[in-house]
């Protein structure tokens, strides 16, 4: 995981279990539904996931355990419990934290898959649906790939100014008041390949 601009401080992962944690695909699912909402109840989570609020509350509380999500307070309803993400700045990890021992780089490899896998399931799905959100998204969504010639500093240069460009545009879209706004994912890899 690369690590976001320079003026948003990431949490660093560095622990095999906080990374055991991110493996399970509801606890991802959790994890950016609350980064999208802000706060929420495991009522609302559920159905947003379409889990038990049951099973939202124990994967919330898992997720507590290792800090990605606390409980917050909310003026509106004192009887509920309302969740949000731990760190606004998010988190980062390499495998090279984890190429210590065999288990701990495969739990960081299982991990990384699962969050493959989650953002691949979020562009089927528009992909899917994409009639639903009408003419306007289907022209503004957009996916690039290249292949380029790049040394490793040059690769994480690159990285690095991608993403100081997605964080202007999260800062827009936080500040702005007027149109009418969606969640958008963006997803960005860049790693050495064969041609």
């Amino acid at each position: 995981m690369s690590p976001p601009p320079p003026d948003r401080t990431p949490r660093k992962l560095t622990d095999m279990s906080e990374l055991k944690a991110l493996t399970h695909p509801i606890r991802l699912r959790l994890l950016y539904a609350l980064r999208a909402n802000k706060s929420m109840t495991a009522t609302q989570l559920g159905d947003l996931v379409d889990e038990s609020p049951a099973s939202v509350s124990y994967h919330l509380r898992k997720l507590a355990e290792h800090g990605f999500v606390k409980e917050v307070e909310n003026g509106t309803d004192k009887r509920q419990r309302w969740w949000s993400e731990a760190n606004e700045n998010g988190f980062s990890w390499s495998e090279n934290d984890f190429s210590n021992s065999p288990e701990s780089l495969q739990v960081a490899k299982a991990s990384k898959n699962s969050w493959l896998a989650h953002q691949w399931s979020r562009l089927s799905d528009f992909d899917r649906t994409s009639e639903s959100w009408g003419p306007e998204w289907i022209a503004a969504a957009f996916s690039s790939d290249d292949v380029l010639r790049l040394t490793a500093e040059e690769t994480e240069a690159m990285g690095k100014e991608m993403l100081a460009v997605v964080d202007k545009w999260r800062r827009h879209g936080e500040n702005a008041t007027s149109g009418e706004r969606e969640h958008v994912m963006v997803l960005m890899h860049g790693f050495p390949t064969t041609p």
